[in-house]
């Protein structure tokens, strides 16, 4: 471990260097607990929309039967590059090509993409935005 005092103004001692140390503690717990302890809320839909739309990243789809996507849906794989049929019950590793050329790839339970996944089309890449994976 290191300790940077060289931008400290101020007197350079035992004491000093122990309060450092504690802030510096301090500032690693609330990391520390950020990261194990955080448990984010639930947005509404109208939450999501707030802001900037090009500063968000996320993953738009939900449920496969469920409109917008129910109508985006040009064609679902299995991961043997097999067809699946729209209407079955959409479960297991796919690939999912959509009418706007963008294909959403990962794990399907009951008709919803579940876990890491990846989003992938050329609107995306246009924007810098290749094969990002998302998850759920």
């Amino acid at each position: 471990m290191a300790i940077v005092i060289e931008s400290y103004k101020g007197e350079i001692n035992a004491e000093n260097i122990a309060i450092r140390v504690a802030e510096w503690m301090k500032n690693c717990e609330k990391t520390l607990d950020f990261v194990y302890s955080y448990t984010p809320t639930e947005l509404s839909v109208l939450e999501a929309l707030q802001g900037n739309p090009s500063l968000k990243i996320c993953d738009p789809y939900g449920y496969i039967s469920e409109v917008p996507l129910s109508k985006k849906v040009e064609s679902i794989e299995n991961e043997n590059g097999k067809p699946v049929n729209k209407r079955a019950n959409i479960s297991g590793d796919l690939t999912v090509k959509l009418t706007t050329g963008e294909e959403l790839s990962g794990r399907w339970v009951d008709g919803r993409r579940e876990g890491q996944g990846i989003v992938q089309g050329q609107r995306l890449d246009k924007v810098g935005f290749r094969g990002e994976k998302m998850g759920r």
